[in-house]
């Protein structure tokens, strides 16, 4: 699911309308959040991280120089957020996140302690692609990495998924099951 802002909305906080910089951050919060905390893996982290985002979107917003590069040019800020919390809670704590999850299903909590596991770079890729649905150029482009490396990083990062998840239904990963069970 990607961020759905309306353009309407973006055009005016970048000309400078600080109230209509708020109500774009109000638009994307849910979005930013959701995202964020599948990056760092805990919601309260997400959120943390959102709030950074979106700090970062109301300063910075006048910088963005066409309205279409928006989503890309916030998805990059809440990925670089989310990591940069990530990074500093894993710091702070010296104890995987693994460890941190607050669902109720027993399927849901596997995808998110194997997704912990998943060294940074990887989990990125994977949730860029299996949670926001974008393709290999877009994770690309929001992450400044060749659409060739994104593909080769889902593909690693299915291997190292696979057995963590394996159970007796199956021993392929698809994009809906991923998603309907992180969710």
């Amino acid at each position: 699911m990607a961020f759905s802002t309306p353009p309407e909305l973006i055009e005016p906080a970048r000309s400078g309308d600080p109230e209509a910089a708020e109500r774009l951050i109000e638009a994307v919060w849910p979005d930013a959040v959701r995202l964020a905390t599948a990056i760092v893996g805990d919601s309260a982290a997400g959120e943390d991280a959102a709030q950074e985002a979106c700090i970062a979107l109301y300063r910075r917003i006048q910088t963005l120089r066409h309205v279409q590069a928006f989503h890309f040019w916030f998805y990059r800020i809440v990925v670089r957020e989310a990591s940069a919390v990530k990074r500093r809670r894993a710091r702070a704590e010296q104890e995987p996140a693994a460890d941190i999850v607050t669902c109720d299903s027993s399927d849901s909590i596997d995808v998110w302690r194997a997704l912990a596991l998943l060294p940074a770079g990887l989990r990125r890729v994977v949730v860029l692609h299996y949670f926001e649905d974008l393709s290999s150029s877009e994770i690309g482009s929001i992450l400044r990495i060749p659409a060739p490396t994104v593909r080769f990083q889902l593909a690693l990062a299915r291997r190292r998924l696979r057995p963590l998840l394996d159970d007796s239904r199956s021993s392929t990963i698809d994009a809906k099951e991923v998603r309907t069970h992180a969710v």
